[in-house]
């Protein structure tokens, strides 16, 4: 075997071996309450007990959903309802625990944030005073009452 074959061959094995460690679980799902679904890049599931827990997988639960994943590490994560969390072969324990956060609703999609309903009562306030404001002109009457 010449140096250039051995050349090719290590670097064929160096590409398999770097694609299967980048494709290696970094854990699984433990347990699925509710609807839960999982994203990385554009694809996107419904999460299982089973599901493998990727590199930069992001897990997001439903207002009922909640998910337990299970590192390879031995670190335990729990996601409850209406939260997400993205996860990273980087981040330690502490962090990825860290990095549950709360999901923030998009407009339109049925959730309605807590000051909506403020604004809600403002903008009706506003159309009644206008509404009544229309009313009172339309119905003035500036005639004397004693008939001169």
């Amino acid at each position: 075997m010449n140096i250039k074959n051995l050349l090719l061959a290590l670097s064929a094995l160096f590409a398999v071996s770097a694609f299967a460690q980048a494709q290696a679980p970094l854990g699984s799902v433990t347990n699925v309450e509710g609807v839960v679904t999982a994203t990385q890049g554009v694809t996107g599931v419904t999460v299982t007990p089973g599901t493998p827990v990727q590199n930069g997988m992001r897990f997001v639960t439903t207002s009922r959903g909640s998910v337990t994943l299970r590192l390879n590490s031995g670190c335990t994560v729990t996601v409850p309802p209406s939260h997400g969390v993205t996860v990273s072969k980087d981040m330690t324990c502490q962090q990825l625990i860290a990095a549950v956060q709360p999901v923030v609703p998009v407009a339109g999609q049925g959730q309605v944030p807590p000051s909506a309903g403020l604004v809600n009562g403002v903008v009706a306030a506003g159309g009644i005073a206008v509404a009544a404001g229309i009313l009172h002109e339309v119905t003035k009457d500036d005639a004397p009452l004693s008939g001169r």
